[in-house]
């Protein structure tokens, strides 16, 4: 066979191959198509609404579109993976992907799936967990979407350099769909000025739920501005132990309904005064001197649930069992009351005895409203700390009445109850 023989007969078995290649390829689609409408008949899933389906996915995922690293392993990715029918699914539901837990640093393809996820979110509304040092250009992205933002949390930030962008040029703008704000500082002595929670809370005019924790208030500022936030709900500085927020000064919230703060007595009655707000939980933090107590909680018909945190003096706890003494009326509809004493307070109370005897006839005089009583403590109380036994012997008799008396040690993990 000559030269030009097999070279032809080499270019007519490429053809050939070709050709099968084609038909391979086909045969593999048309088998492909096949398999998909097998699974579409046997997977039920298929078959349902698309309303219902992505309810389906919404309701199984524990937290949906809890993005906290890129990868194929966390919340809606994992529909991806699973088939034609899923995919197509999980891409058309947005509110799988409304949700962003974000670690910094990332990784340099962070921009990309974050760019991605919010793409998927479409115009839904938005919860976004940052933590950390800022990526700029991802929190960019973030700021881009600010007008969609209804969840935010910062947490671990070090200093107030991580949220100027909120109110500077790189930021969001007004926050008008915001309605949950939390700010967590690395530690208490992370700081944030008055002006700058003013700011922040003025760019949100629909907060319902805001907290400050671990963010040391600091420095004082002069403006005629009251700002009213009149859905704001629930509002907590610092876990109530950590210095004035003097932003109180400058706030009217009319509908607030729970209050967790350090404030002097004078602040607060002033913005009980200013607000007249319907308090049903108040938590005060870090407090030794408070004159006005009883004014302030004349003014709280409505609270039910009070709670002081490490009082550093037993000038105010004894101001508090008075007027509870004295008024069993004071607070109509009180049911909660939550007492926190830390190692020093307990190194203020010179006689345990008469502690518990004050303590005594005040659940004595609310025998009738109060349904719990709670005693936070740093450590297991001594012998020599805890009741003597004829208050022991009432404080039962109260349980038995319905009022629930309740010790608990922190460090030790302990806890002792009047039953």
């Amino acid at each position: 066979m000559s030269i030009q023989e097999l070279r032809a007969q080499i270019t007519k078995l490429d053809t050939e191959i070709g050709s099968q290649r084609a038909l391979l390829r086909k045969l593999e689609r048309d088998r492909s198509l096949t398999q998909r409408r097998l699974n579409t008949i046997l997977d039920p899933m298929s078959r349902l609404p698309l309303e219902i389906s992505s309810e389906i996915f919404l309701q199984t995922l524990a937290q949906p579109g809890a993005l906290h690293i890129p990868g194929a392993l966390h919340g809606p990715m994992l529909l991806l993976s699973v088939c034609n029918t899923w995919t197509d699914i999980a891409l058309a539901t947005a509110a799988l992907w409304t949700t962003m837990r974000i670690a910094f640093p990332c990784t340099r393809h962070m921009k990309k799936v974050v760019l991605t996820w919010l793409e998927r979110a479409r115009n839904r509304p938005l919860s976004i967990s940052l933590q950390g040092t800022f990526d700029q250009d991802v929190v960019g992205i973030i700021w881009e979407h600010g007008q969609q933002l209804k969840q935010l949390e910062i947490s671990e930030m070090e200093d107030a350099r991580v949220i100027n962008a909120l109110w500077e040029g790189t930021g969001p703008g007004p926050l008008s769909l915001l309605e949950k704000l939390i700010l967590r500082g690395r530690n208490a002595d992370d700081g944030l000025s008055s002006r700058e929670i003013f700011q922040l809370l003025r760019l949100a005019p629909n907060l319902t739920e805001c907290h400050f924790v671990n963010v040391h208030n600091l420095h004082d500022f002069d403006t005629g501005e009251i700002l009213v936030l009149s859905r704001l709900r629930r509002l907590a500085f610092g876990a109530g132990i950590l210095p004035d927020p003097v932003v109180l000064d400058h706030l009217s919230l009319p509908h607030l309904e729970a209050l967790v703060i350090t404030a002097t007595s004078t602040d607060l009655l002033a913005f009980l005064k200013r607000s007249s707000p319907p308090l049903r939980e108040l938590a005060l933090g870090k407090v030794s001197y408070f004159p006005d107590i009883v004014e302030c909680l004349h003014l709280l018909p409505n609270l039910r649930w009070f709670e002081v945190l490490f009082l550093e003096s037993t000038y105010v706890m004894e101001q508090i069992f008075a007027a509870f003494i004295e008024s069993p009326s004071l607070l109509p509809h009180l049911d909660t009351f939550v007492l926190h004493l830390d190692e020093e307070d307990l190194d203020f109370i010179p006689v345990f005895s008469s502690f518990w005897e004050d303590l005594n006839r005040v659940l004595i005089a609310w025998r009738t409203q109060l349904k719990g009583f709670h005693l936070i403590l740093p450590y297991k109380l001594l012998g020599s700390q805890m009741p003597a036994p004829e208050v022991i012997t009432s404080l039962r008799e109260l349980a038995v009445d319905g009022l629930h008396v309740q010790l608990t040690a922190i460090a030790d993990q302990w806890d002792y109850t009047f039953d």
